[in-house]
């Protein structure tokens, strides 16, 4: 059985593994184009982010942040990691094919959804 220490200690280290991929394969930040009703057609901006959990009771959220002034940082969530007694659950982007699974497969199935952001095309991980 798995306790709430081991889980922080795999999704650490499932955090790294994601900052490494995505600094290796340039996809350490985000774009957001903004449509604007003025004279120009859109508005389009480039954060770079890391990403950070963000733990509460039983969740850990896995978000990207971006590098901006301490007060003003923006935050998009990628993974939502929810633990209710035995089993495990994902929400976010990119995990509509990971159903609710047992808690001891956790470090599995980190590393399958880490393998489907690295499958995905560059701009469906990089445009919000």
């Amino acid at each position: 059985m798995i306790n709430n220490s081991k889980m922080d200690k795999i999704t650490q280290e499932f955090l790294l593994k994601l900052n490494e991929m995505c600094k290796n394969d340039r996809r350490d930040f985000l774009i957001r184009e903004r449509r604007v009703n003025y004279e120009h057609g859109s508005e389009i901006r480039k954060y770079t982010v890391t990403y950070r959990i963000k733990k509460a009771k039983n969740i850990w959220i896995i978000e990207a942040v971006s590098s901006g002034f301490w007060i003003f940082k923006k935050r998009f969530p990628l993974l939502r990691i929810t633990k209710k007694n035995t089993m495990v659950n994902f929400s976010g982007l990119f995990t509509s094919t990971i159903s609710d699974f047992k808690i001891d497969q956790l470090e599995d199935k980190l590393h399958t959804y880490l393998e489907i952001c690295k499958n995905q095309p560059r701009d469906v991980f990089i445009k919000l």
